[in-house]
Formats: C-alpha cells, structure tokens, sequence
C-alpha cells in the first residue's frame, strides 16, 4: 500500500429498516441487521416469508395458553396468570418498528480503508453504484482518516541460560511482567499515544504477554517510533544481561477492517469497563501468499465470522478488529477480539476456543488488560 494514498475509512452501515423482518438468532451478539446478515451468511437460501411472518406473530404473543388435556374439541385451559390474546398482524409490525427505530443508532458496521476495500470487503458482497441511494442493502459513510498505526510485541516465555544457576524463588512470570511494563514505559516515553500490556488468562501459554501499542501519528513517524522502541527492546530482552532468553517479534500493523458496535471511537481504544477482555488469533503467511482471493475470505480462515455468529450476547462484543504486518519479512495477521463483559463472562466466551483450534491453524488465547498508559 502506498503510505502517500490518500486514505479514508468507509463504515457501512444497513439500509432501509423494512427490509429486516426476521427473528434475530437469540445466541448471535449481533442485532442482525441485513448488511450484517448478507456479510456473515451469503449463499444461503432465503427462509420461507411466511415462516417468519409466523415467527414475528409468534415473538410478540402473549401468555402461551396449555393444550386442551382430553385431546377433544373442547375450549383450551385457561392460561397461566394473566390472560392475553395473540397480537394481530398490525399491533406486531407496529412493535417491531418500534423496536427497529430504537435500535437504528445502535447497529454493527464495518469499518474499512479505502485503499484497502477491494482486499479486504468479503468475498460476494459488492458495493452499490450509487452509495446514497436510499434503498440500498449498504449504506456507505466517508469519514477522517484517524491517523493511527499500532505495534504488537509478541513475546514468548522465558527460558533460564542456566537451568543449574536458576534461583528456585523467583517466578519467570513476574520477571516477564516486569520487562513488559519496562518496556511499557519505554514506548510512552517515545510519544506512543496509548500503550496496553495484554496478560495471557491461560497456563503456561505460547504467548504470556503482549505489548500493544497505539501510534496517533503518520506513518513515517510511526516508523521512526518503530525503529526506536524495536532497538529498545532488544537492548531491555538481551540474553547475556538478562540471563533468560526469550522469542519474541514486533511490526507495525495496519487496521485493515473492523467490525464494530456504535458508540465507535477508532482512534481509541482504551476499554470501556473493567471486566474487558480480549480474544487474540494470530496466523502468518509467507510473502505473496496473501493474494486478494485469500484476503476477501478473512471472515472465515480467521473464524471471525464463526466468532461474530456464536458469542453469547452477554459477552459484550465491542470491535472485532484484523491487523495485516506493515513490516517484517513474513505477512502477519492478528485478530484482536474485544468484549466488554468477558471476565465475567469467560467461561461461556471460553468454549469457543476449542472449536477455533481444532482448525489447526495459528493461535488462539485470551487476555486481559494488566497495565496501560
């Protein structure tokens, strides 16, 4: 991508509000609206219109009442507390738009770069030849580039030198931590604008921390910032003084598409509660295998679309956000999933983690936020 392209960021949002009847799918986070729905489930064919007339009646009728117990053609029980109706046709679809123009601010869109659409737009989705007209599926809405890059630091566990010299009261992990927050403080001090130290919630995991850090500048000052703090780095995780070795990377990533749920703030990404957590996919490809087929289908090799579908609503999905390397000699990618009730929610968010690993491909854990700037 040319760093001199003037770059914008198209949110797409849905269209017209009539053309969402259906039952949304109670596990799904989303509030399904039709983009939503035609960017996470293409090639399906279309339910039957009178089944889901029938599932709106349904959605909307009151006390159920008992079937009558003699098997005869006789009146049915009286219903349990208080007694009501089926709705009529009308009183439905007059709740439903209700319902409709209360979530009207509040739907999921996608956020992509514009030099980057024609990559990253999933696969079957094309976008209108006329962007504002009114009954279109996609609504499109340019708006200021934010002007921000970020940095992830990988950093794998830490191995002793010397096994027999190793002091059987020190904890690896609270050394690993307590470089993370050096390092921490190194990047703030080079004028990152926000730095995170994402702590793994699993046991003796590939990856224990993760830096993250926040650039709010252009990308030739990104890069100034990236050649510092990599050199930084490597001066704070040297072997000989440190006496542990470790396996670690950092690059320069690009937010090349977002899925996020309104409020949305792109150039921040402080969390919002305290019970925030985060699920993290990273994968890596060699250079020239990342061409625009394999791009477009990220939904599904990432298992953002099957993570998007089929996290509990209680999880609070925030932003689910891919990053492609701007730097290193490989092609990365990172998923970096955000909720906003996960910690109190982790062992409902937590049984998706088998199913995204036994695809066998990249890896997968969950964080929390430990420190920041």
């Amino acid at each position: 991508m040319d760093p001199n392209a003037p770059y914008r960021t198209h949110m797409l949002f849905p269209g017209r509000k009539d053309d969402d009847t259906s039952q949304p799918d109670p596990r799904r986070s989303s509030g399904s609206p039709s983009f939503m729905k035609a960017m996470m489930s293409w090639g399906k064919r279309p339910s039957d219109p009178r089944a889901q007339q029938a599932q709106e009646l349904a959605r909307y009728r009151g006390t159920p009442t008992r079937p009558p117990e003699s098997g005869g053609a006789g009146p049915p029980a009286p219903p349990r507390g208080r007694g009501r109706g089926p709705m009529t046709r009308e009183e439905a679809q007059r709740l439903r738009e209700e319902e409709l123009a209360g979530q009207g601010h509040g739907k999921d869109c996608f956020i992509i770069p514009q030099a980057n659409l024609d990559r990253f737009l999933p696969d079957g989705v094309t976008l209108p030849r006329e962007p504002r007209k009114s009954n279109n599926l996609i609504n499109i809405l340019e708006v200021d580039d934010p002007k921000i890059i970020v940095s992830f630091h990988l950093m794998g566990q830490l191995h002793p030198l010397n096994s027999m010299l190793e002091n059987p009261m020190v904890n690896s992990l609270d050394v690993h931590f307590n470089l993370s927050r050096n390092l921490l403080k190194c990047a703030q001090d080079l004028s990152a604008g926000e730095g995170y130290i994402f702590k793994n919630l699993e046991k003796d995991a590939d990856y224990p921390y993760i830096n993250y850090y926040v650039i709010n500048k252009p990308r030739e000052e990104a890069g100034q910032f990236y050649t510092n703090n990599k050199m930084a780095s490597h001066e704070a995780l040297n072997a000989s003084k440190l006496g542990y070795s470790l396996a670690h990377s950092m690059d320069l990533y690009d937010e090349v598409a977002t899925i996020a749920r309104p409020p949305v703030d792109p150039a921040h990404k402080r969390p919002t509660t305290d019970y925030t957590g985060y699920i993290i996919c990273i994968y890596q490809v060699f250079k020239g295998d990342d061409g625009e087929k394999f791009e477009r289908n990220w939904l599904y090799w990432t298992g953002a679309r099957m993570l998007y579908k089929n996290l509990p609503r209680n999880v609070g999905l925030k932003r689910l956000t891919l990053h492609k390397s701007a730097t290193g000699p490989n092609v990365n990618y990172i998923l970096l999933v955000e909720c906003s009730h996960f910690l109190d929610n982790i062992n409902q968010a937590a049984n998706l983690l088998p199913v995204l690993r036994a695809r066998i491909c990249g890896y997968t854990g969950i964080f929390r936020i430990v420190e920041s700037f």
